[in-house]
């Protein structure tokens, strides 16, 4: 993320400015003031050393932009500058931008994580206004900052490659992809008119189906480069997983009622049964009115868009925290079509030429881009209208000075509405919300795909049957097979509601068992622990009969935020983790960062294979400054709990020398200060670097127990990257060359008499529980759901477990057969 330095002749205005900045840019960028002298006398002035300083204090690797007032602010910044080592200097823009327009337009930009380039031209585009009014006769400046419409240069062709097309987050990464290069791009489809590469609002209606040939054409400085970036993107299915079908299979349904039931499409699984609540939205009817100050217009457009993107930033943090970063990355549309420079520009120049008011403008563009979406072949495209529909009217009601319309529940209801955005979604109360029931939508729609992460029950794509419930009487819906049922059908409501407590007495029975040990019909007992991010993830598991956390993930305290945590707020963490598990002991992970966890203000340099790079216990032991610190907090939680640590990543043994070596250094300086930590606190680390396998005896002399990664594992021992459609189908934790390295670090680390956790996804695996019993495996650790049913299994089992004998079966060939093996047996 760049850094922002505000220079002013005043100590009092550089101080203000970077207050309003800071504001806007929640706390999240990083910014500096240099204003005034240090002179009593004469305080007004501006000083290169102290502009030097906050450059320094400011500066990320990404940039840092300066933004100055007046006169010789100018020249104490140019000056500042010479103090520089090239290598920072270079990365260092002195803006012309207006002070406190182009800050905090600069602090909102920067907040999301734009290049420096980027945030130039949006604290450019706010001095635009100023420019036109102080020089009205003038020829008007275009504040469009995109790529130029490109007629000429290399043909280059791509197949659409995924089942979905070129939907909403493909295109996301198609325009990141374009503009991440020194080139200029337009793009076809089946004989279309070409449309700008850079421009969300036009590559998303392009409408590209499955097969279908996009053509670019392409010039600039690094056109070689975007081609080839392009064609990796067509190898990686354009980022999508096709396996995920229960997100992107299109689906009809007859609407014919059936049974007297009113059909719609099954979106989200669940039974509900409760009063219908009618939401209808009302947006204030947009007049078209004449203007006189076109610019006042344009700026109210971008004042509020830049409130909804901040808004949308704060969404996709929440919905980061609580369900997962792909989810979050729905709103990449969101923003990508706020900022997109066609969509503004046509906008604007509407505006101008016409002099009617810009509500009335955006409300039309809107309306339109909503058509191009509903003209589309695909089911799945004509869904994102929602989301444009959605997105346009948060800005609408921004320049409105309306609030935000959000649906506000006094008690438990099914909510029935025309449409549901994915914001509104994420927005609703979870305890009271029981249902939902759209007029619109389908089953890919972001409302549908986050009601199932969220678990409500859900049926779409109602139509005009809709309008047979009436709000407060009481419905049943079946978000499996997309039934609902009216209080005309009382009894097939009574039966209905019966299902559902069979169903819930029956997940209550079955938590009630899990809190029971995993014990064998042979008398043997298995540890089953957790897999956890948090304290809300720890205290569910608990619920459901976890023995303990085998693995603590704590990089999801890292993330999402501009700098690392403290070390009490680490400690506040860890402890709240430790409550929730009532006194199980808790394995906390040590910072796992790289690969596919990056944090950007760590400022990891850029790598060929951040995999093979700067990952896990190699990157905190370079930072250990950050290393100590949590090492620090762990060590003070263990003085009251039993606490484990764990050190991911190690691929040579002189890694765990250094690991301990700095833990031993921290306890001491703990000792010295007087401060309480547990002198037996067990430390191990994961196996999941394939070398590891070879130096176990090493390993045991030095440490209490080993847990096998078997995500990793998986992935390095194949050496297929798991996030990588294209070899994707190869990579499997059945593999026989996975199973016999899981055989031979059991039977390794049994004859040396260490201890032996697994914590990959293959340990929550049902099908796999019995098999990796066999080959000697005691502890399994795995995400919270899975556990009372993997306990079950257990339950039913009676084995007498000898790793050496396992073999694998020579006339296996494929992992299909393999996968079958292991069902069947």
């Amino acid at each position: 993320m760049i850094g922002l330095v505000i220079v002013s002749h005043s100590k009092m205005l550089a101080e203000g400015v970077k207050e309003l900045a800071l504001q806007m840019g929640q706390n999240k960028v990083k910014i500096e003031a240099a204003g005034g002298l240090d002179d009593d006398e004469n305080p007004i002035g501006t000083d290169p050393m102290k502009i030097e300083q906050a450059i320094r204090n400011a500066y990320s690797e990404d940039g840092v932009l300066v933004l100055m007032d007046i006169g010789s602010a100018i020249m104490s910044a140019d000056i500042a500058l010479d103090f520089l080592e090239d290598e920072m200097r270079d990365k260092v823009i002195l803006c012309e931008a207006p002070l406190v327009e182009g800050a905090i337009a600069a602090a909102a930009q920067a907040m999301s994580g734009s290049s420096l380039k980027e945030v130039i031209a949006e604290a450019k585009n706010a001095l635009h206004a100023k420019k036109v009014l102080l020089q009205p006769e003038e020829e008007e400046v275009s504040i469009d900052e995109g790529k130029e419409i490109v007629t000429e240069g290399k043909s280059v062709q791509i197949t659409v490659p995924n089942k979905q097309g070129l939907h909403a987050r493909p295109a996301a990464k198609l325009i990141e992809i374009v503009n991440r290069f020194d080139a200029n791009a337009m793009v076809s489809v089946n004989g279309k008119k070409p449309v700008s590469a850079s421009s969300i609002s036009q590559v998303g209606t392009l409408g590209a189906k499955q097969g279908d040939v996009l053509d670019f054409i392409l010039s600039g400085n690094e056109s070689v480069l975007l081609e080839n970036a392009l064609i990796e993107f067509q190898d990686a299915n354009f980022g999508d997983n096709d396996k995920l079908s229960a997100e992107t299979v299109e689906k009809t349904v007859n609407k014919k009622s059936k049974n007297g039931a009113i059909q719609g499409i099954a979106a989200s699984k669940g039974i509900a049964i409760g009063k219908a609540m009618w939401f209808k939205k009302e947006l204030p009817t947009i007049e078209k009115v004449d203007i006189s100050d076109a610019d006042q217009e344009i700026n109210l457009l971008h004042q509020s868009i830049n409130r909804v993107i901040v808004d949308l930033e704060t969404i996709q943090q929440k919905i980061t925290k609580e369900l997962n970063k792909d989810k979050a990355e729905i709103f990449e549309y969101h923003k990508l079509l706020l900022r997109d420079q066609d969509l503004l520009k046509e906008v604007e120049e509407t505006v101008r030429k016409e002099k009617i008011n810009v509500a009335f403008v955006w409300s039309s563009q809107i309306e339109k881009l909503k058509a191009e979406y509903l003209k589309m072949d695909s089911a799945y495209l004509q869904e994102r209208a929602s989301d444009v529909v959605e997105v346009g009217n948060k800005v609408l009601l921004e320049m409105l000075g309306e609030p935000q319309q959000k649906i506000v529940l006094t008690e438990a209801c099914i909510i029935v509405t025309d449409e549901l955005g994915p914001a509104e979604t994420v927005d609703l109360d979870l305890n009271l919300v029981q249902g939902i029931i759209t007029r619109a939508g389908g089953e890919t729609s972001h409302s549908a795909i986050l009601s199932r992460s969220l678990g409500i029950p859900a049926i779409v794509g109602i139509g005009e049957e809709i309008d047979q419930l009436i709000n407060g009487e009481e419905i049943a819906i079946n978000g499996k097979t997309g039934e609902i049922w009216t209080k005309n059908h009382s009894t097939v409501i009574v039966d209905l509601r019966k299902q559902k407590e069979e169903e819930e007495f029956k997940r209550g029975e079955l938590l009630k068992i899990a809190k029971t040990p995993a014990v064998t019909k042979n008398g043997k007992t298995y540890q089953i622990l957790a897999n956890v991010s948090g304290p809300k993830e720890a205290k569910i598991s608990f619920e459901n009969g976890a023995d303990g956390i085998g693995l603590y993930r704590t990089e999801f305290l890292f993330m999402n935020r501009d700098k690392a945590p403290s070390e009490e707020e680490q400690y506040e963490a860890y402890k709240a983790v430790c409550e929730n598990m009532k006194g199980y002991p808790v394995t906390i992970r040590t910072l796992d960062v790289g690969g596919d966890k990056p944090i950007p203000y760590l400022n990891i340099p850029s790598e060929n294979n951040p995999f093979l790079g700067l990952r896990g216990i190699r990157y905190c032991l370079q930072d250990t400054e950050l290393f100590k610190t949590q090492l620090r907090a762990i060590c003070r939680v263990s003085a009251e709990y039993d606490i484990r640590v764990m050190f991911p990543m190690v691929g040579v043994i002189e890694e765990v020398y250094s690991a301990k070596e700095l833990l031993s250094e921290v306890q001491e300086e703990l000792k010295k200060e007087g401060i309480s930590f547990s002198k037996t606190m067990k430390v191990g680390v994961m196996i999941e670097v394939p070398s590891t396998i070879f130096f176990i005896p090493q390993l045991a002399a030095e440490l209490d127990f080993l847990s096998i990664g078997t995500n990793d594992l998986t992935q390095y021992l194949l050496a297929l990257d798991r996030d990588n459609n294209s070899v994707a189908k190869y990579h499997s934790p059945f593999h026989p060359a996975v199973l016999e390295a899981i055989r031979e670090i059991l039977v390794r680390s049994k004859e040396v008499g260490i201890e032996v956790s697994m914590c990959g996804e293959l340990a929550g695996n049902t099908k796999a529980t019995s098999l990796l019993i066999g080959l000697g495996l005691e502890k399994f650790s795995m995400n919270s759901p899975a556990i009372p049913f993997v306990k079950e299994v257990i339950r039913n089992v009676d084995v007498e477990t000898n790793p050496n004998d396992f073999k694998l079966d020579s006339s296996i060939q494929t992992l299909q057969e393999l996968k079958k093996s292991v069902e069947e047996s």
